[in-house]
């Protein structure tokens, strides 16, 4: 069980940018995926601050 509830899954952005995740992905693909959950996160969270 995850520790936090992210804003956004790996799944759907990988939907997102037409990426098939699995062992066939290159290491690039899977990157593209990782660094686009990191920037909705930080939109998410930076988001959140501003409402306070």
């Amino acid at each position: 069980m995850a520790k936090y509830q992210l804003p956004v899954d790996k799944q759907s952005v990988a939907r997102e940018l037409k990426v098939n995740l699995g062992p066939d992905a290159t290491s690039r693909q899977n990157g593209s995926v990782g660094g686009s959950m990191v920037k909705k996160t930080f939109e998410f969270v930076s988001g959140q601050a501003n409402k306070r």
